[in-house]
């Protein structure tokens, strides 16, 4: 797919706000304590050799910092610091590589990682978020609690980028510890930039998405890579 910027209407290609049973993985339920769908999208419009859908989502951490600033005793290589990879499986839902307690409100026991000021913030964008909804499936369309309350004339940014690829920005770090970041073309405008593992493996470029535009919080922009020989997502956040 040849990139398209600030979608702003649903497409054929896309599912807006799909249920969590459609996302996550029986085995990996527990996500949607952590993880709130924001788009699913037909892996097959961003190329005609791929199948199935791939979902966008929405974190709920941080409050504040990067997610997994707070949790890196419980890092692996599905899992650090502004970074997690999720898998694919035959149904196309989400299961979980990482450690459970890479998220915060995976350890209550543990008052060092600061649970008590993360759970209002978490019942707080879950409240929002099942007003969106809520929203949505009155009108069909996707408006934020900002938009609605303030009833501003412009429509909420679904996707900010779609296809093509992603450019330099601030997500490279601390990105760049974990993945292979290979600058491929220069321009005047901008630089392009191709994310691979420590095995030689291309995550491509999926879509980005300004949570904040979904939700009370959320990244500038939410970015997904996808790498079809192991049906892996990856995710990683700008913040400007």
């Amino acid at each position: 797919m040849n990139q398209i910027q600030n979608i702003t209407e649903s497409q054929p290609y896309l599912k807006l706000l799909p249920e969590n049973e459609d996302v996550f993985a029986p085995d990996s339920a527990f996500l949607a304590k952590h993880l709130l769908p924001l788009v699913s999208i037909d892996l097959a419009a961003m190329n005609p050799e791929w199948r199935g859908k791939i979902h966008l989502i929405n974190p709920i951490e941080p409050a504040d910092c990067y997610i997994g600033s707070y949790t890196k005793a419980f890092y692996n290589q599905f899992a650090a610091e502004n970074y997690f990879i999720l898998q694919l499986d035959e149904n196309n839902h989400y299961q979980w590589l990482g450690e459970k307690r890479y998220f915060i409100l995976e350890n209550a026991n543990h008052a060092e990682i600061c649970f008590n000021q993360m759970q209002p913030h978490s019942d707080q964008m879950h409240k929002d978020y099942l007003e969106v909804k809520a929203r949505f499936n009155e009108t069909g369309k996707m408006t934020s609690t900002d938009h609605f309350i303030n009833q501003y004339a412009e429509p909420n940014t679904l996707l900010n980028w779609i296809g093509g690829e992603f450019s330099v920005s601030n997500y490279m770090s601390p990105l760049d510890q974990y993945f292979d970041l290979q600058i491929i073309e220069e321009r005047t405008d901008h630089e392009e930039v191709h994310i691979y593992d420590k095995q030689g493996n291309r995550y491509y470029f999926i879509t980005c998405a300004s949570g904040w535009q979904y939700c009370t919080s959320g990244a500038d922009d939410i970015l997904m890579y996808y790498q079809p020989e192991t049906k892996r997502v990856l995710f990683t956040f700008d913040w400007t």
